[in-house]
């Protein structure tokens, strides 16, 4: 006989009684024997077989193998063809099926050498009743006997001729073998190690069908009866000794018997899939409160140890720390939203076979009995749904507690790394001492400035000049702020304020709580000197804010390494759009925060942002009102930021 473990359900369905259906274990120990004691002539393997310390204890048996059995391994891709070695007839396939299952074997082995098992093997925790398939010859008998002998046979009998076959089988003798832990627990084990692959893996509905022929006595008496069933309509369908219309009959009265037990399957199914659930669901909790218990409980310590402030080398690791911290946490939010939609995808699976209501695995005995197909769907449909669409809803709600208790995290960490005014008020202290010491030349590393610099881009008339100039008073509130405008062509002199040329600025230390500037950079080696005198300034500039033009695409670039966020300014027009999309699919610059400012959308925001071109999974959204206030400080020539109404408004929208 062929053995297989996940192969099995596609060799039984190529070779029929000549294949068996096994696990790993049992392989394992059968291999030593020769085929004539344990009845294995062959054994087909896939790569799933060789997982874990499972897999590695197959691929050392091969290796101590009986030589007349012969080992097959199928795979897809080239590199599963090294999981194995020894003698070991490697096939590969473009996809696994029973035909090409089949014919592997058959490459190999002659036909006639694969023999067939007509003993009854049963353990105390894998039963499964096998009843002899019904030939031609005694269907033709029976078909003798008459119509009304066919329909006495009836679904009851069926089962308690199935547990008789069990309670026989149990009888036998069998060897102890250590089986393997069931899934649900294995799924709580690997949840530990948040390994999420694993659980999406577990999902996969034709794995639950494998783990359930294994360990459910009822499920594998339950897959054995709807083979036999199978068999013996086709034996009848093919007799060419009975009456149409009695073969007919005995057909459908098979077929309904056969769909009572594909309504036991589906139960059977739908259980297991709940239950699965509801362990992937338990250690996605765990997983996810632990790491959430583990970052605050480190972010606490972080903001008590001031000694880290200190040490310039623990200062840039911490920066780095909490950038790569909000990745992690990003993709665990991603993680659990991948394993809703496996659930939502094996639910659907699920349904839809139970749905399906055929009363065969033959298209064309399908065809014949599509007229009375509501009489082979299976009763339970409605329970099976509504547990399964209930569980699914239930175990939904559960993700999204977590997903939420994510992203409270993602944006402390986030608020950490863009506004940490400790990091700000260490590097103001490191200048000052460094001035003390007449040190003329003080360097700071980029990750420093970083944290100071934000862009303002976009077209002008946008109202680019407003916002960046607003902002920036509100924020000279709280601490010094530098305003650059390097356009160009300035128009801060038409809200009330004075700019100081950046020649000016740069020959002259100037320190005041709000400076404003205007310049223009035309090559790579200005705006080199540009930053590095912005460096020498941090002891008493915490902001510094820099207005671009959308055309400056080349100045952009070389800025925006050095800057913390940028902010793309439109006043939702569709010049002021098209302007701005240019910018933003020009831009590179993958490590910066972006925003885009939308003034006075008259759509819902979400709506403009396919129209710019930004991915809303990595934009933030700021909505500024039109405001009367800010077109009358153009007018007045007056500080929009002197305004309440006006800072009240950016305060929410910027917060």
């Amino acid at each position: 006989m062929i053995y297989g473990a996940s192969l099995g359900p596609f060799a039984k369905k190529g070779f029929g009684d000549r294949a068996f259906q096994t696990n790993v274990n049992k392989m394992i120990e059968a291999l030593p024997v020769p085929p004539a004691v344990s009845n294995m002539d062959a054994i087909v393997l896939g790569p799933k077989d060789l997982v874990g310390a499972l897999g590695r204890l197959l691929d050392t048996a091969i290796k101590k193998k009986h030589p007349d059995i012969k080992v097959l391994f199928f795979y897809q891709k080239d590199k599963e063809a090294e999981l194995i070695s020894g003698d070991v007839h490697k096939i590969k396939v473009d996809k696994v099926t029973p035909q090409s299952i089949q014919a592997g074997v058959e490459q190999v082995m002659e036909a006639q050498r694969i023999g067939g098992d007509h003993r009854v093997l049963a353990s105390a925790d894998e039963r499964a009743f096998q009843p002899p398939v019904e030939s031609t010859q005694a269907a033709e008998e029976r078909a003798d006997v008459g119509l009304k002998a066919s329909e006495q046979r009836s679904f009851e009998e069926t089962v308690l001729l199935s547990n008789a076959g069990s309670e026989a089988a149990a009888t036998l003798e069998t060897p102890v073998v250590h089986q393997a832990k069931a899934l649900e627990q294995r799924v709580l084990e690997m949840g530990r190690y948040a390994d999420f692959n694993f659980m999406r893996d577990a999902l996969d509905t034709q794995l639950l069908a494998n783990e359930l022929v294994q360990e459910n006595t009822q499920y594998a008496g339950v897959i054995n009866m709807l083979e036999t069933l199978d068999r013996q309509m086709m034996d009848i369908f093919k007799s060419a000794h009975i009456p149409a219309e009695v073969r007919f009959a005995q057909i459908r009265q098979l077929a309904v018997d056969r769909a009572a037990y594909k309504g036991i399957e589906g139960s059977i199914i739908a259980e297991k899939l709940s239950s699965v659930m509801t362990a992937i669901v338990q250690a996605a909790e765990a997983t996810v409160e632990t790491r959430i218990h583990t970052i605050r409980e480190a972010l606490d310590k972080v903001a008590s140890v001031k000694e880290v402030f200190e040490d310039h080398g623990k200062l840039q690791a911490l920066i780095d720390s909490r950038l790569a911290l909000q990745m992690d946490l990003m993709e665990l939010s991603k993680d659990i939203i991948e394993v809703y939609k496996a659930m939502d995808r094996s639910v659907a699976e699920v349904l839809k076979e139970v749905e399906q209501g055929l009363p065969s695995e033959n298209a064309y005995l399908n065809e014949i009995l599509k007229p009375t197909h509501t009489m082979f769907q299976p009763q339970n449909i409605s329970a099976v749904t509504v547990r399964l669409i209930g569980d699914l809803q239930q175990n939904r709600i559960s993700l999204s507690i977590m997903e939420d208790k994510l992203k409270s995290l993602i944006n402390l960490v986030f608020k950490l790394c863009e506004e940490d005014a400790v990091i700000i008020e260490y590097q103001q202290k490191l200048i000052q001492l460094l001035r003390a010491q007449r040190v003329e030349d003080v360097v700071i590393v980029d990750n420093v400035i970083k944290n100071a610099i934000r862009l303002f881009v976009g077209p002008a008339d946008t109202g680019r000049t407003a916002t960046a100039l607003t902002w920036s008073g509100v924020a000279a509130r709280r601490q010094n702020t530098l305003l650059l405008d390097l356009t160009g062509n300035s128009k801060l002199r038409q809200y009330g304020v004075e700019p100081v040329s950046l020649d000016h600025f740069l020959q002259n230390r100037i320190e005041e709580p709000l400076v404003c500037i205007e310049g223009d950079v035309s090559d790579v080696e200005r705006v080199e000197t540009i930053v590095a005198e912005l460096k020498m300034r941090l002891n008493y500039y915490a902001h510094i804010h820099v207005i671009l033009d959308a055309g400056q695409t080349d100045l952009l670039q070389q800025l925006s390494p050095s800057a913390l966020a940028v902010h793309f300014i439109t006043d939702c027009s569709h010049r002021g759009n098209a302007l701005l999309k240019q910018t933003i699919s020009a831009f590179q610059e993958p490590n910066i925060a972006q925003k885009i400012i939308l003034i006075d959308p008259p759509v819902e925001p979400s709506q403009l942002l396919p129209e710019l071109g930004a991915d809303p999974l990595l934009v933030k959204l700021i909505v500024l009102p039109r405001l009367q206030h800010i077109r009358a400080c153009a007018f007045h020539r007056s500080k929009p930021y002197d305004s309440r109404e006006v800072v009240d408004v950016f305060e929410e929208a910027f917060r």
